[in-house]
């Protein structure tokens, strides 16, 4: 969805205007007076995967043994208790 905003707002905020439309691929409508006068959108969209692509992924990738699986969980549940015990510092 394109957002519309003013030749003022684009140039007090063009810094965040920028990032999003990078990082979050957003559009902009940019209106002088009572008309739009140009548009702001990303040069390249990012490329994005389907959920099909997404489950052909975990269907045919990589998958770890039984063994592997075990010592990974393991793993997983010693970090947390670790952390727990620890506590955790919100600052870090």
């Amino acid at each position: 969805m394109v957002k519309l905003i003013t030749v003022t707002e684009m140039t007090r905020k063009i810094s965040d205007v920028f990032g999003r439309v990078y990082y979050k691929g957003e559009s902009f409508d940019i209106k002088k007076g009572s008309h739009v006068v140009a548009r702001l959108t990303p040069a390249n969209r990012k490329s994005t995967t389907s959920i099909s692509e997404l489950n052909e992924f975990f269907k045919c990738g990589p998958h770890l043994d039984k063994e592997d699986g075990n010592e990974f969980e393991k793993a997983i549940k010693e970090i947390k208790f670790l952390k727990d015990k620890q506590g955790v510092n919100k600052w870090d």
